[in-house]
């Protein structure tokens, strides 16, 4: 019987590394990892998948001998058609059963591959083609979803292209079209599944635990995609430790409302269970997108005694706003939160009302998703990202203008993040795409964060200048370029705002170009226009979107992001204490430890209800601040 590791220090983590790490995985590929599982116990469930956001609704039960059955037959319907071992599988599902029977079973026949539905046509192309896709799994016509339109618009320019399968929602039926669609054949995938051998594969497949299993795309909501390839031997080596680590058991329940084309789900509510035996609900095939869930989440949680889920820092705010009222969630031992820093005052009342953990970290696609944490049985620091998780090196650097390295941070001293280690991924796909991006086994991945003496990191900001909107990672690139698309725009500058419900919203400031004379206010409303129609993914269409006489310039010309950046937190932090009927001067600077702070000067003769009020507003934010008024001299 597995026991629970308790992690409380750095030295805990150093104690747990003198056990060679191939000796705690569960497996020696994804695929024998899940069928150890699934043949110790057939009849337990692996998956619950609730429809609606009614907690009254019986959900689909998905056993761990169906869970095993489904990869079976998924894989040799690949191979059925005339796939060969090593195709890549691309998967263009909402949350539903055949997106596990696809991920996992094309991992066992080949490579699979998630893309968010999200995107627009042109984005779901260039990751089928940077992907190299030979098979198609998607979703077929439905009210709810335009994901079948958009993709089959530009499947004649996937050249590698050789099978879509279709996939229907329950009580659904699949699209009845003339079964090809450029020439490419359609197969129901439900049809295919139903007269395929379920007990084994078909085919020899003896696969290598270096194998690369499944393609994640950095990029594609805006600019292009870069395609991470995840190894068999990262994924097993993630779930075996988390499992231990988090105390997952059989009697575990994850809850599960983010997209399954994100490697939080696929990983943290996905084979991290499924490595212990626990069990997954997945609520609603579009998660947290659907309307109602957010108002209902409390109640979901009490039906299936939920001991964890994975959220952003958005969904907590909004799970703050939906009171208790006697419902029953003592079974929630912890909450896991990444994407973006949490506020301090949405974690303290969140801790308060549920009685659960936040367990802030790190993690990024590159790296599996696990890099970092607050430890479950030890201290949690707000603003931390937490402990370095154990086999995984994780440090902080100094690196030169070409990204050379120059020496290691001391302690507390602001550099980039590097790690190295077997979560670590295998590179991107595109070879050019991995220049400038390792130093020798480290990954380079331009975050910038400090290391107390007991081994905490905390980020400060980013060197990538990705916008982080509600868990979303968006490349300000793209929305740049789509900027200066315009004629009428000489320069674009896209940076992140805080928002208190998304954590950041994209924004952008733009210099006209020389020949313009109208009218700079309608610029700015005509811009927010074009970008909207313009960019990848509505997420990346900037909200707010400003006209500059100059762009503050670097020494070498290049745009100076931070001064706008500092820019943009004044202005929204500013109209944030307008609201309360306050008054305040509040000036923004980039701190060497602690990223961007605000200064906010109150009045002298400011009243103690305006600074109450002052500080709740701001503690909303995820920017740092520091008050100064006589008397109540206050850092935050």
């Amino acid at each position: 019987m597995r026991t629970h590791t308790k992690i409380a220090t750095l030295a805990d983590v150093e104690a747990y590394e003198s056990v060679p790490c191939e000796q705690r995985w569960r497996g020696t590929s994804v695929y024998d990892l899940i069928r150890r599982t699934a043949t110790t116990d057939p009849s337990r469930p692996a998956m619950k998948f609730q429809f609606s956001v009614t907690p009254e609704e019986d959900p689909s039960v998905i056993s761990y001998g169906q869970f095993l059955a489904g990869i079976h037959q998924f894989a040799n319907c690949l191979n059925a058609v005339g796939l060969k071992p090593g195709d890549v599988t691309s998967i263009i599902l909402p949350n539903i059963a055949a997106n596990h029977f696809a991920n996992w079973g094309g991992q066992a026949f080949g490579v699979a591959g998630q893309i968010n539905y999200m995107l627009e046509p042109e984005a779901l192309r260039d990751i089928m083609v940077a992907s190299q896709t030979q098979a198609l799994v998607v979703l077929g016509p439905d009210t709810e979803f335009d994901i079948w339109e958009k993709t089959l618009s530009i499947v004649d320019d996937v050249p590698s292209l050789k099978v879509i399968f279709e996939v229907a929602l329950p009580g659904a039926s699949v699209s009845g079209q003339d079964a090809t669609a450029g020439g490419i054949p359609i197969r129901d995938l439900a049809v295919d599944l139903a007269s395929a051998n379920s007990a084994t594969l078909d085919f020899e497949r003896d696969i290598d635990i270096e194998e690369v299993g499944i393609y994640f795309h950095t990029g594609g909501t805006t600019g292009t995609p870069k395609i991470a390839q995840i190894s068999h031997r990262n994924q097993v080596h993630v779930a075996s430790t988390k499992a231990e680590l988090f105390n997952l058991t059989p009697d575990s329940v994850g809850i599960c409302a983010l997209p399954l084309f994100h490697v939080n789900a696929v990983f943290n509510t996905g084979l991290n269970f499924f490595a212990a035996g626990g069990h997954v609900v997945y609520l609603t095939p579009k998660g947290f997108r659907t309307r109602g869930l957010i108002d209902n989440f409390w109640r979901l949680i009490e039906k299936y005694r939920g001991t964890m889920f994975n959220t952003v820092p958005t969904v907590v705010s909004a799970l703050l706003n939906r009171p208790l009222d006697g419902i029953d969630i003592s079974s929630l031992d912890f909450v896991s939160c990444g994407a973006a820093p949490i506020s301090r005052e949405v974690f303290r009342q969140f801790q308060e009302a549920t009685g659960a953990n936040i367990l802030e970290g790190y993690g990024l696609t590159e790296g599996t998703l696990s890099s970092s944490s607050n430890p479950k049985d030890g201290e949690k620091r707000l603003g931390s990202i937490g402990l370095r998780y154990p086999y995984q090196q994780m440090k902080c650097v100094i690196l030169d203008d070409d990204k050379q390295y120059v020496r290691d941070c001391a302690v507390d001293e602001v550099g980039v993040i590097i790690i190295s280690g077997p979560n670590v991924f295998m590179g991107y796909k595109q070879t050019e795409a991995n220049e400038g991006q390792f130093i020798g086994d480290w990954f380079i991945t331009g975050d910038l964060a400090r290391q107390d003496a007991d081994g905490y990191f905390y980020l400060v900001g980013r060197a990538k200048d990705l916008i982080i909107r509600g868990g979303n990672n968006i490349d300000p690139k793209g929305i740049e370029d789509t900027l200066m698309q315009h004629p009428a725009v000489a320069l674009a500058a896209a940076v992140g705002q805080p928002d208190t419900y998304a954590g950041e919203l994209p924004c952008a400031y733009v210099s006209v170009a020389s020949d313009f004379d109208g009218d700079l206010t309608a610029l700015s409303d005509e811009l927010r226009v074009f970008a909207k129609s313009h960019v990848s993914e509505r997420a990346a269409a900037p909200v707010y979107i400003e006209v500059v006489e100059t762009m503050p310039l670097t020494a070498v010309g290049k745009i100076f992001k931070p001064a706008l950046q500092a820019r943009a937190i004044e202005r929204v932090l500013m109209n944030a204490v307008r609201e309360v009927d306050a008054t305040a001067s509040i000036s923004v600077a980039n701190d060497s430890q602690r990223g961007m702070v605000a200064s906010v000067a109150l009045p002298t003769a400011i009243d103690r209800q305006s600074v109450t009020a002052i500080k709740q507003v701001l503690d909303q934010f995820t920017v740092s601040y520091d008050i100064s008024e006589q008397e109540t001299d206050n850092e935050q």
